[in-house]
């Protein structure tokens, strides 16, 4: 069964518009009486379609859906803004393993040049990417991706818990404390993980963060690659939180 994230707009008038509407008609061969997942302010619910039109799709609400799609503790991404497309990739798959927020983050060894032109359509691409593997994953929220900033320029105040994903600390075998803290972690804590770009975390860089709370964690003996880091830490905290 296909999810459907949609606005509160959507919700009231019982009317699926856009690109949703287009899927169900045209992609899923949708029929009266199909039934579709709709999700809206954390919440699901199972909805039977009544009408189908050229642009959309009537449906009545059956029941709310129970049952709850995410991590026990949220988890927000700092990940140094990396070449080509890879952000796209860490936006999806971080997504579909869990992860509360995304903060594209320009860095010292960021190769990245920010178009202001392009900003916009950037954010407006990437959201969709997550508003697309929620979806797919079966999410009871939609991460936000948030506007592209210089590490800086970003506020990590409000976290309980800040996690520098660092090669140097994997070079000199600390293998303890990213387990150690994950474990240790409560329901009311908020995560802050933060990936360097390609090229790794200047020394300045490290030392600014540690000075805003962060602690530096190795994940094991091999080093990854930074579009694969995420993917490893939130498998890991599934597999702590969710697998027992």
């Amino acid at each position: 069964m296909q999810k459907f994230f949609i606005s509160l707009e959507e919700f009231e008038a019982t009317t699926i518009v856009g690109e949703a509407a287009y899927q169900i008609k045209n992609v899923l061969r949708g029929k009266v009486g199909d039934q579709v997942l709709v999700g809206l302010q954390g919440k699901t619910y199972l909805a039977e379609v009544t009408e189908i039109h050229n642009k959309e799709i009537k449906f009545r609400v059956v029941k709310e859906e129970t049952g709850n799609f995410e991590l026990p503790v949220f988890v927000s991404l700092f990940q140094g803004y990396p070449k080509g497309d890879k952000l796209e990739s860490i936006i999806k798959y971080g997504t579909q393993l869990g992860v509360g927020e995304i903060h594209p983050t320009l860095m010292s060894r960021s190769l990245f040049k920010l178009d202001p032109k392009k900003r916009e359509n950037k954010l407006e691409r990437f959201n969709k990417i997550a508003k697309e593997a929620a979806e797919q994953s079966f999410r009871t929220i939609v991460p936000q991706v948030h506007d592209i900033k210089k590490v800086k320029e970003l506020d990590f105040s409000t976290f309980t818990i800040k996690l520098l994903c660092y090669e140097e600390s994997a070079k000199r075998k600390e293998a303890s404390l990213f387990k150690k803290m994950i474990q240790n972690a409560k329901p009311s804590d908020k995560i802050a993980i933060l990936v360097g770009p390609e090229g790794g975390i200047a020394p300045e860089e490290v030392e600014y963060l540690r000075s805003q709370g962060f602690v530096c964690v190795g994940l094991g003996p091999r080093i990854l690659r930074t579009e694969t880091v995420i993917y490893y830490v939130l498998s890991a905290m599934s597999y702590a939180w969710e697998l027992k």
